[in-house]
């Protein structure tokens, strides 16, 4: 079999295509929401838990503990708390700093910065969204436990009777 260049040609594009075809479908839209600042995934290998935290939040076993996210829909607010093995909260270490990065339902982006949160029984992070009334999103939380960075995804939804409920 005798190759010409068009031959070549026509074997290059089909190999493209399937590369592209190939490849495309296994990024998903948090690898390209938040570019490289976050590097490859979760870096942690947390997995999410099924059940509520305490705090009504998303639970992802972290090391030894776990991490429950916590969202208000009323205020926009942002709440990170540390668990121990019985889903008890303690408190987050000075060490323990961070970002999150937002992907909204309507696709727009957003970064906030987690500070140190002292109300309540113990210390967690927390970040001030500025958005009322926020609705669904993806957040990637990255934090930095002294020279270390962790990644957590997390997704959330107001829950169906938050609207219009009185308080």
């Amino acid at each position: 079999m005798r190759l010409n260049s068009k031959s070549i040609s026509r074997w290059v594009i089909i190999l493209s295509l399937m590369l592209v075809i190939g490849i495309l479908p296994k990024f998903t839209e948090t690898i390209w929401a938040h570019g490289p600042e976050l590097g490859k995934g979760d870096s942690s290998g947390g997995q999410k838990k099924e059940e509520k935290g305490p705090h009504g939040g998303q639970v992802i076993v972290f090391e030894d503990n776990h991490l429950e996210f916590t969202a208000n829909h009323d205020s926009g607010e942002i709440v990170l708390f540390l668990l121990d093995k019985d889903l008890k909260a303690v408190p987050v270490p000075e060490s323990y700093s961070g970002v999150v990065y937002l992907n909204m339902a309507d696709g727009s982006k957003k970064t906030i910065t987690l500070k140190r949160g002292i109300e309540g029984p113990v210390s967690h992070l927390e970040a001030e969204t500025g958005i009322k009334e926020i609705g669904s999103f993806n957040a990637v939380v990255s934090l930095k436990i002294g020279e270390k960075r962790e990644n957590f995804r997390f997704n959330w939804a107001p829950a169906a009777h938050a609207h219009g409920e009185k308080k």
